[in-house]
C-alpha cells in the first residue's frame, strides 16, 4: 500500500495543475501571494541496505510571497525573488539502520521549513533559483524508541536544506517547478548519539497565485539600517552537548571576537578568534566525560577563523572556517567550521545561534548575545 502513495501524490499535483491552467486563463494581474505543492523523492547519502540505497518520499506544501516589489536593500542586492513558509513531510520507512542484522526504520518526519529564493539567472520567462531553507521537524523513531540505533538522537531536529531549481510559467498565474536539493536532519548534538540524516532529493510541482492583489512599491519596506563598512563585534554565549544515551549534557561557554567589513547592506566578510570554555573536560573516563571530536583535556580551546555573512534585513546567516591555535584534543582535531543564524534587535545588538562543527560532526549549539561597534 505504501508503495502506491508516491504515484498518488504525483497524480494529485497533475490534476491540480490542470485545474489551475483551466481557471487561470483570464488576464488578471498576478498576486504577490501563492501556494506551492511539491512531491519529493530522495536517496540516503550514506547508507545502503542489502545493496539497495535507503530512500524516502514525501510532500512539501508552502505559502509563497513574492519579493520583487520590496524596497528593502538586501532584496535588490541579492536578487531575492520570494519568501516561503511551508510544511515538510517525509515517509522514512525505507530509511533504515542495520544493527546486528536487524533493520530499524526512522518512521516519519513532519515539520516546518522557511526558505528564500535567490535568482541566479533567467532565460526568457524561466527562472533558475538557489533556495536555502531552515526549519524544525519532528521524527517519530529515535534512540529512545529504538535503543539499538544511533542515527536520530531526539524527536525534535533542525532541518537544513539547499536547493537548485527551475520555475517555468505555464500561464499568467501558474508555474511548473522542478528542483534538486540536499536535506539534513540533526539535533545539533543536544542528544547523543546523533548520526543525523542526509539525503539528496528531487521534486516536481506547481505554484499557483492566490487572489489578484497588485504589487505596491512599498511592499516589504523596513526602517532597519544595518552597519556598513568596518565594525568590531563580540559574541558571548552558552550551549550544551548531550551525554551518551542520558538526559544530561556537557555545558560550554563560547566567546568570539572579531572584525567585520560589510561591502553593502547584504554582504560582508569576517575574521576573528573563537574561544570555548569547557565546564567538563575529558579525563579518560569514556563513560562519563567522552565528547567525541569535542573531547578536550583542557578547559579552553582557542582558534582563529574567517568567513562571510549574508544579511536579510534583521536576519543574517554566516559561515566561517577555522584553525585551532590551542586544542588539547583526544582525537588531534586541528580544524573546525561554524554556521550561524543571527537576528538583529538593533544595528548594534543581536541574538545568535552558532553550530560548531568538526568535520561532518556537530559539536554543540552556542546561544549568544551579539554586540557590534
Amino acid at each position: 500500500m505504501e508503495n502506491n502513495r508516491l504515484p498518488q501524490l504525483t497524480t494529485t499535483v497533475i490534476v491540480w495543475l490542470v485545474l489551475c491552467l483551466t481557471t487561470g486563463r483570464a488576464q488578471q494581474p498576478p498576486s504577490i501571494h501563492a501556494l506551492s505543492i511539491k512531491p519529493t523523492y530522495g536517496l540516503d547519502m550514506a547508507n545502503t541496505v542489502g545493496g539497495n540505497r535507503n530512500f524516502l518520499y514525501g510532500l512539501h506544501a508552502s505559502y509563497d510571497r513574492d519579493l520583487s516589489a520590496s524596497s528593502q536593500a538586501w532584496v535588490n542586492l541579492l536578487n531575492a525573488k520570494g519568501l516561503s513558509f511551508g510544511v515538510l513531510w517525509h515517509n522514512m520507512d525505507h530509511m533504515t539502520e542495520i544493527v546486528e542484522g536487524q533493520a530499524y526504520s526512522h518512521g516519519m518526519a513532519i515539520g516546518l521549513l522557511s526558505e528564500v529564493d535567490f535568482q541566479l539567472l533567467q532565460a526568457g520567462s524561466v527562472k533558475f533559483l538557489l533556495t536555502p531553507g531552515v526549519g524544525l521537524t519532528y521524527i517519530t523513531q529515535t534512540i529512545k524508541t529504538q535503543p539499538a540505533t544511533t542515527t536520530v538522537g531526539s524527536h525534535l531536529n533542525l532541518a537544513l536544506s539547499a536547493e537548485l531549481g527551475l520555475e517555468i510559467p505555464v500561464s499568467n498565474r501558474t508555474s511548473f517547478l522542478a528542483a534538486a536539493n540536499v536535506l539534513h536532519y540533526s539535533n545539533g548534538g543536544l542528544k547523543i548519539p546523533n548520526g543525523g540524516i542526509n539525503t539528496v532529493n528531487g521534486s516536481i510541482g506547481i505554484k499557483t497565485a492566490l487572489g489578484h492583489a497588485k504589487h505596491t512599491p512599498s511592499a516589504g519596506s523596513s526602517n532597519f539600517q544595518p552597519i556598513v563598512g568596518s565594525s568590531g563585534e563580540l559574541v558571548v554565549g552558552v550551549g550544551q552537548r548531550g551525554k551518551y544515551r542520558t538526559s544530561g549534557g556537557f555545558w560550554r561557554t563560547g566567546v568570539y571576537g572579531g572584525y567585520n567589513y560589510y561591502l553593502n547592506q547584504a554582504v560582508g566578510f569576517k575574521a576573528g578568534l573563537d574561544m570555548v570554555y569547557y565546564h567538563q573536560v575529558f579525563d579518560g573516563n569514556f563513560e562519563k566525560t567522552f565528547q567525541y571530536y569535542g573531547s578536550s583535556y583542557d578547559r579552553i580551546r582557542l582558534g582563529t577563523s574567517a568567513g562571510a555573512e549574508v544579511a536579510l534585513g534583521r536576519f543574517a546567516i554566516n559561515g566561517m572556517f577555522g584553525k585551532y591555535l590551542h586544542y588539547n584534543s583526544f582525537h588531534g582535531v586541528q580544524w573546525y567550521w561554524t554556521s550561524a543564524l543571527r537576528y538583529y534587535i538593533t544595528p548594534n545588538i543581536g541574538l545568535q545561534s552558532t553550530l560548531y562543527m568538526h568535520r561532518m560532526q556537530a559539536d554543540y549549539l552556542n546561544w549568544a548575545l551579539v554586540f557590534r561597534i
